[in-house]
């Protein structure tokens, strides 16, 4: 399968996914106390916003890792995935989330529940990058040995602090909330893209050309 048209399948599914996020959000049932209905679901609509931020992060670092692979082959179709059903399982968890912070109703547990499918992501995302990077499998000739090295760590980095932040979930669940929100806004800055950046100049600066740096391009693939 080639390269773009797995990334043009991811793309419908994360289009679906953060579109169904808006059915998290129950509709009025009493249209005369609407305003006080509408405010009622402000819990939700959190919990819509997070989760709305959260897959549209994903979906542009999904770009960004797509665009430093070569090639894909058919284990990295698996693992995608596995992500992508990691991701359009999102507005399940956020409607319980949701409607557990406006009824003050088994919050920890739904905030449990919404932590664990991030955990899942999480992993689902180093998996992903491991299959990716590991003796630069897939990765274009052009992309940094240092950084892949740093882009191995702040993944299997990201799983762990991931799978910290669930503890959050018992202890309040707006926090915990909160703590996704944040988790997702750092995502957004593209860690991984920005350290490339930086490395590419420096690297002409110091020794002629980034490609210097690299190792010699693997032979022609089976």
């Amino acid at each position: 399968m080639s390269k773009s048209r797995l990334e043009t399948f991811s793309d419908g599914v994360f289009a679906i996914a953060i579109t169904l996020l808006v059915l998290t959000i129950s509709s009025p049932v009493d249209y005369g106390r609407l305003g006080h209905q509408l405010a009622h679901r402000w819990p939700s609509l959190a919990a819509y916003i997070v989760s709305f931020a959260i897959i549209g992060i994903m979906w542009l670092n999904h770009h960004t890792v797509f665009n430093h692979l070569e090639v894909v082959d058919r284990p990295f179709i698996f693992f995608n995935l596995f992500l992508l059903m990691t991701i359009t399982f999102l507005p399940y968890p956020t409607g319980v989330l949701g409607e557990a912070l406006a009824k003050s109703q088994g919050t920890t547990t739904a905030a449990a529940f919404y932590g664990v499918t991030m955990i899942l992501n999480a992993f689902a995302w180093a998996a992903l990058w491991l299959w990716a990077s590991r003796g630069r499998r897939l990765l274009r000739p052009s992309f940094p040995e240092s950084e892949r090295v740093m882009a191995t760590v702040l993944f299997v980095a990201g799983a762990a602090v991931y799978t910290l932040a669930f503890g959050f979930a018992f202890l309040d669940a707006y926090v915990f909330l909160g703590i996704q929100g944040g988790l997702a806004l750092y995502y957004a800055f593209d860690p991984i893209s920005r350290r490339v950046a930086r490395s590419a100049p420096g690297a002409v600066g110091r020794e002629g050309s980034v490609e210097s740096r690299l190792p010699d391009p693997p032979g022609p693939r089976e």
